[in-house]
């Protein structure tokens, strides 16, 4: 069974992409920064997502059948609607902190630096 959510996301949420040199570059600064942004579902190559790449994993999430999701780890009673707009609301949070990392945000990277200190 499908759970659809119906979250309205803005244009204006998903900032454009960097270059291909800035996000090939950001991304393996962060990982030899051993960083992965929290998410609650499994998401694969999400530090070298561009836009396009975004919009196509929050569209594989919210098409995600019960079956599925319990295929991530999550149990049955789980409220499946719930998971699916909170790990889309942190795709978009986490990707916006991306894409100010890939353009050299100091405030940014103060930010990755202060959750890897809490680590």
């Amino acid at each position: 069974m499908k759970h659809n959510v119906d979250l309205e996301i803005h244009p204006a949420e998903i900032p454009a992409d960097a270059s291909a040199a800035a996000i090939e570059s950001t991304a393996q600064m962060l990982e030899g920064m051993n960083y992965e942004p929290l998410l609650l579902l499994k998401t694969s190559g999400f530090l070298r997502m561009g836009r396009d790449d975004l919009k196509a994993e929050i569209e594989r999430v919210n098409a995600m059948s019960s079956t599925g999701l319990m295929k991530e780890g999550l149990s049955g009673v789980a409220n499946f609607n719930e998971i699916k707009v909170r790990h889309i609301q942190l795709l978009i949070y986490h990707y916006a902190l991306l894409c100010r990392l890939r353009n050299d945000d100091p405030s940014a990277w103060d930010i990755i630096n202060e959750m890897l200190e809490d680590d």
